[in-house]
């Protein structure tokens, strides 16, 4: 199977409702009702995919008045955000007028945003913006185990106003777990083999957030300069219901164990082909149960 890394985030989004943390959540609401009568509120989303979490903000009514700015480094997501923006926001009541490329506007009766979508490289962005705008409340969702994050956490702090908030959401914290198993010694490997890959990547010659970039947010955000406000678990845990998975989470599981097969495929010291085939067919049988271990934090700069 071929599978489509834009579909993956689209399937990922119900996942993502149900693990985001509800008490880090309604913390980040309180601490945002001061700062949202200072009209609008101006947010900075980095590694947006294709907006999903703009789409949860709005559907959720965590947002007022709002100047959303949504970064990705791939072009083709930024462009599935941009077409998918349209009839989701119309679904919602807005009136939507596009002022240009990946610039919209979006209204209702007491509401307005401005959403800007940019295709760029995140550590350029930040390093652009130092020292210029300032953001109300910067979001990341998904997206520390995939940089280095000593590197750019400081500078992305930067971009807070002095009474500014970071909201840190699925931060991959070293769990990684399928039911039912094949054979646990094997599953065991398997699963430390793939850890070891995320811990091994590296980018620009920088190790990446890796497999434990929940625990070490902890020390990271101090580091930069950032105090934890809140905290929490938010666990994937997908599983089949009588009907089957639910929305499009079959194909979900399917991205996850294409993933560990292309991770592992020239490094695994043992054929992992019939381990994935079968894992594949429990998802295709409704057997299939996946959890992984995260965390969220909302925090802001000191």
């Amino acid at each position: 199977m071929t599978f489509n890394f834009a579909n993956y985030l689209s399937a990922k989004k119900s996942v993502d409702d149900r693990a985001l943390n509800r008490g880090v959540l309604q913390s980040l609401v309180q601490h945002l009702e001061p700062i949202q009568a200072q009209d609008p509120l101006h947010v900075l989303e980095i590694g947006a995919g294709i907006g999903t979490m703009l789409e949860r903000l709005l559907e959720w009514k965590i947002l007022g008045n709002t100047a959303y700015t949504a970064i990705d480094l791939q072009p083709e997501n930024i462009a599935e955000a941009a077409r998918r923006l349209p009839s989701w926001a119309a679904n919602l009541g807005f009136r939507i007028q596009q002022k240009a490329a990946g610039i919209f506007i979006l209204q209702r009766p007491n509401q307005r945003l401005s959403i800007m979508l940019q295709a760029i490289d995140a550590f350029d962005f930040v390093n652009r913006n130092v020292g210029l705008q300032k953001w109300d409340l910067i979001i990341a969702h998904a997206f520390w185990d995939i940089v280095d994050i000593p590197t750019m956490l400081p500078d992305l702090l930067s971009l807070l106003r002095s009474d500014g908030f970071y909201y840190f959401t699925i931060n991959f914290d070293g769990q990684t777990i399928f039911l039912p198993e094949i054979d646990p010694s094997q599953d065991r490997e398997i699963i430390e083999l793939y850890h070891r890959h995320m811990d091994e990547k590296t980018v620009g010659g920088h190790y990446v957030g890796g497999s434990q970039t929940g625990r070490e947010l902890f020390e990271q955000q101090q580091l930069a300069g950032g105090q934890i406000v809140d905290a929490g678990s938010s666990d994937w845990v997908v599983f089949p219901s009588t009907d089957g998975y639910h929305e499009d989470e079959a194909y979900f599981l399917h991205c996850i164990v294409d993933t560990i097969q292309t991770a592992l495929q020239d490094q695994a010291p043992f054929d992992i082909q019939p381990w994935i085939e079968q894992r594949h067919m429990q998802i295709d049988q409704n057997e299939l149960i996946f959890i992984t271990h995260q965390l969220d934090f909302l925090g802001k700069k000191t």
